[in-house]
């Protein structure tokens, strides 16, 4: 299978580092001072993961906001590939991975209190008409 049919989740560590540092849009130079390396070992700590001591894989998980289990294939990762991009078959990748107990209620209670805020907004405009 050629490298643009590929399968999206059968790319390998270091594809999905790139993709999920690409999709969120970091720069290897931001990664490299988050990580206190230089760009160059960034760039090949990415490019080789494998290489690369746990400690420095566990800390770019920390920076990228994914579990180490999103990389390892143990979490849920699903990377969609749109072929839609006017003037050519440019692919751009998503990253989505699956939301905690506890995020999901954080979401739900931010959600809540937005809807409050939306309805006082409307009460105050139609107290205003």
């Amino acid at each position: 299978m050629a490298a643009e049919e590929q399968d999206p989740l059968q790319y390998g560590i270091s594809d999905k580092i790139r993709m999920v540092r690409e999709s969120k849009r970091l720069s290897q130079e931001y990664m490299a001072n988050k990580l206190q390396i230089s760009q160059q070992m960034y760039s090949r700590m990415e490019a080789s993961p494998d290489d690369a001591p746990l400690h420095r894989i566990r800390r770019l998980c920390e920076v990228l906001q994914i579990p180490i289990g999103t990389l390892t294939g143990e979490k849920e990762l699903n990377l969609q590939q749109n072929f839609q991009q006017q003037g050519g078959q440019a692919a751009t990748l998503m990253y989505v991975t699956g939301v905690s107990e506890e995020e999901r209620k954080a979401y739900e209670n931010h959600i809540a209190d937005l809807r409050k805020q939306v309805a006082l907004l409307e009460e105050l405009l139609k107290m205003r008409q």
